[in-house]
Parts: structure tokens; C-alpha cells; sequence
């Protein structure tokens, strides 16, 4: 299993500073096979929100590293959390709507 973190750019609250599209990232930590799974997984939660200042998608992927635990069940191990996601040199992808593929940069 990999460990991914899944991002939507910016949030949905209505903070004058820290909300909207510019504000922190809505960021998650998941365990998934794959890009595509940890995608699902994450845009499950983000489409119970309203989506009304930003996507109810996710928007980018970075791969963190690799989880040797004895599990094997792909979930969400930590978030949505607010933070500005920055990528570190790690392999990620992009897709700039829901339909759309992942796109390696």
C-alpha cells in the first residue's frame, strides 16, 4: 500500500483570511493501491460538503512513501485538514476536473 496525500486547493469556509480558493488546502492522508483509490476515497468526503467557494474534488496527489503495516484496507488515515500543501520533490499528479485522468507532472 502507498501512502498518499490528496489535495483540493484552498476550502470551503468563509474566513476573510484563510478561506476560499486561496486560503489553506483541504488536504487528506490516505492509504490506497493506487492514485486512482485514493482519489475515490477522498472525493467521497469532499462531495458531502455544500462546494459552493471551491471543488467538491480533489485536485492534486503526492505520494509520500510506502505503509508497511499489517493492514490492507484502503481508507482515509487522517483529515480533511487545513494546511497549504506543498510537494517536496515527491511523484504527484494533477487533473483539473473530476472526470478528467491523473496526469503525472
Amino acid at each position: 500500500m502507498h501512502l498518499f496525500e490528496v489535495i483540493r486547493w484552498g476550502n470551503d469556509t468563509d474566513d476573510a483570511f484563510q478561506g476560499g480558493p486561496n486560503g489553506a488546502d483541504t488536504c487528506f492522508l490516505v492509504r490506497a493501491d493506487s492514485v486512482e483509490q485514493a482519489a475515490v476515497l477522498a472525493d467521497h468526503i469532499l462531495g458531502r460538503g455544500n462546494g459552493k467557494l471551491v471543488n467538491a474534488w480533489c485536485e492534486a496527489i503526492y505520494l509520500l512513501g510506502q505503509d508497511t503495516g499489517s493492514e490492507r484496507d484502503a481508507r482515509v488515515l487522517r483529515g480533511p485538514y487545513l494546511q497549504h500543501a506543498y510537494c517536496h520533490g515527491w511523484r504527484q499528479w494533477h487533473r483539473n476536473s473530476p472526470d478528467e485522468g491523473w496526469q503525472e507532472r
